[in-house]
């Protein structure tokens, strides 16, 4: 019995047989045998007439086996699921050689389409008028016998008139249940709960060894901070902690690119172009983008001045002008946003291969709920929707495709320091506004290496700080509904929460607050970031994170592996 999918393709000239073929081998990794490769071999010479007149030959002689013989041969030298497609099959004797040897195993397409299609497709290919008979003269199937007796037979019969190859590999591939089906979730996401800077970032770079592929969403208005053994580093386009990890990247189509600053990164963590995934339609910021951005909002909101948002508007505003740039136009993106092989397409294409490998895909969301351009404190918000449901629409994931929503907040919420000038201009309100200084002397924390420590990673602008809001985390929740609660920053509570390893060494004060998360959320708050290792305090030890978790994204096999 064969584990592995055996599809053979009949149908006339012209009916799409190469085109479906060479799909299934670029998309599905089909191993695709050619008959024509075949009968070259065997003939020594490509010349048409007589490939046609030695299949003749092979038919009568093996009893029309030949082909499923080369196939079995061709087969004990892959893997042992990879499928194979036979591009072309001309009689019902040589598909039931097939089935003979193949079983269930086997599936049987058959691609047909009117005369005057097949007529215009060979003219189309010529790229010249030709007539009937001549067509006719090159039509491997010219014995209408033979074609109603394979249509009889096919386990699928496709009319080609109205469909191109794509169309007709979907239908071939729902046939071989080659798509996911709706309810494998496989997806876990990182959102922030509060402002931005909650740490999401060294949280996702302890969770990234886990996870197969990885997927960034927003743009370099947002910066992630990761602590490694290689030193903190701060990432603005790939997902954090990318430098210390394998797993597969992609930048969803949501996403805006400041090129040279992407280019820098990837040069910096050294990524390769077989790990790098980016969307044709992720969107380039230009330095017209960033100038107007500078000389408006960040002035009157603290913006970043990374040009995101301007270029976001104009990706709306200048449709069909020509002049918004996406991936698919900057030659030096080309090796990452597609090449030939199954790594290209876009990334719904991407995340569908892992979908249906099994593979576990971590998506990290940037900035924080209540900076939303929806939900958030109107003016005072980013250019995007910050929660799951934006995240999940700029990559292109399927909310039923999610298995986690880790939500990470901090105890004191921060937002960027107002804007220089006018005393009426705010970068957003805080609703307990208070000092780094009272929080130092609240959590027995020095002042001085608070505010050294409390700059953004993008611009290097100091923060303003509160106390917890609690209305603003429910409100986080309804729009999340978070699986788990990430708590970063424990030391903010109470200093000796630093060396607290396990749950029971944090302070009385911390589980107490913890307590209240979970009663509010309705969640576990199943990761606690004690500290971040900015400081070089001598140990070395980048153990900050406590872990709660119940489950892990890592497969049975990945466990086994390690």
């Amino acid at each position: 019995m064969f584990s592995r999918p055996v599809v053979i393709i009949s149908g006339k000239t012209g009916s799409g047989k190469s085109g479906l073929t060479g799909l299934l081998e670029r998309e599905y990794q089909f191993r695709a045998i050619r008959t024509r490769e075949l009968l070259a071999a065997q003939a020594g010479t490509s010349d048409r007439a007589t490939l046609l007149a030695r299949g003749r030959e092979l038919d009568k002689s093996t009893q029309y086996r030949w082909v499923a013989d080369e196939t079995i041969d061709i087969i004990g030298g892959l893997t042992e699921y990879q499928g194979v497609v036979i591009d072309h099959v001309t009689s019902p004797l040589q598909v039931q050689a097939f089935r003979r040897k193949f079983g269930s195993a086997l599936l049987h397409v058959h691609l047909w389409a009117s005369a005057q299609t097949l007529h215009t497709r060979y003219e189309e290919q010529l790229g010249r008028e030709v007539d009937a008979v001549a067509y006719a003269n090159i039509d491997h199937l010219s014995d209408d016998t033979l074609v109603v007796a394979l249509k009889r037979d096919a386990d699928v019969r496709i009319n080609t008139d109205r469909c191109d190859a794509r169309d007709t590999l979907v239908q071939v591939a729902a046939h071989l249940r080659l798509f996911t089906p709706p309810d494998v979730r496989c997806v876990d996401v990182i959102i922030g709960g509060q402002y931005g800077s909650e740490g999401k970032g060294n949280v996702v770079g302890y969770l990234a060894r886990e996870y197969d592929v990885m997927v960034r969403v927003g743009g370099p208005n947002a910066g992630h901070t990761v602590a490694s053994i290689d030193g903190p580093y701060t990432y603005h386009h790939l997902p954090s902690g990318s430098r210390d990890v394998t797993a597969r990247i992609l930048l969803g189509p949501g996403m805006t690119i400041w090129l040279d600053g992407l280019l820098k990164e990837i040069r910096e963590c050294r990524i390769t172009r077989e790990r790098l995934f980016i969307d044709p339609q992720a969107l380039i910021i230009e330095e017209s983008d960033r100038d107007a951005e500078k000389s408006s909002v960040v002035g009157a909101i603290g913006s970043t001045g990374s040009g995101s948002g301007f270029a976001a508007a104009r990706r709306i505003t200048e449709r069909g002008k020509g002049t918004v740039r996406l991936a698919r136009d900057v030659p030096e993106l080309a090796q990452y946003v597609g090449h030939a092989g199954a790594w290209r397409g876009n990334t719904v294409d991407r995340l569908e291969d892992a979908y249906r490998a099994g593979k576990s895909i971590l998506l990290e969301g940037t900035q924080g709920s209540g900076l939303s351009t929806f939900h958030g404190h109107y003016s005072h918000v980013t250019s995007r929707d910050t929660n799951v449901a934006g995240c999940l629409a700029e990559a292109g994931i399927s909310p039923s495709r999610v298995r986690k929503i880790l939500m990470v907040i901090r105890p004191m919420p921060i937002r960027v320091d107002n804007p220089d000038g006018d005393e009426g201009r705010s970068s957003g309100p805080l609703k307990h506004e208070t000092t780094f200084d009272a929080i130092a002397e609240w959590s027995e924390l020095d002042a001085d290496a608070l505010k050294a420590a409390e700059k953004t990673s993008t611009t290097n602008r100091k923060r303003r700080v509160g106390w917890f809001e609690w209305e603003q985390f429910r409100k986080a929740c309804a729009l999340n509904a978070p699986t788990d609660i990430v708590l970063a920053f424990a030391d903010y509570v109470r200093k000796s929460n630093r060396n607290a390893r396990r749950f029971e060494q944090l302070d009385e004060r911390t589980i107490r607050f913890i307590e209240n998360l979970e009663r509010v959320s309705q969640a576990p708050v199943s990761l606690i970031n004690t500290r971040f290792p900015r400081e070089d305090d001598g140990t070395g030890d980048l153990r900050t994170v406590i872990d709660r978790r119940t489950w892990t994204a890592l497969r049975s096999k990945d466990r086994d592996a390690s």
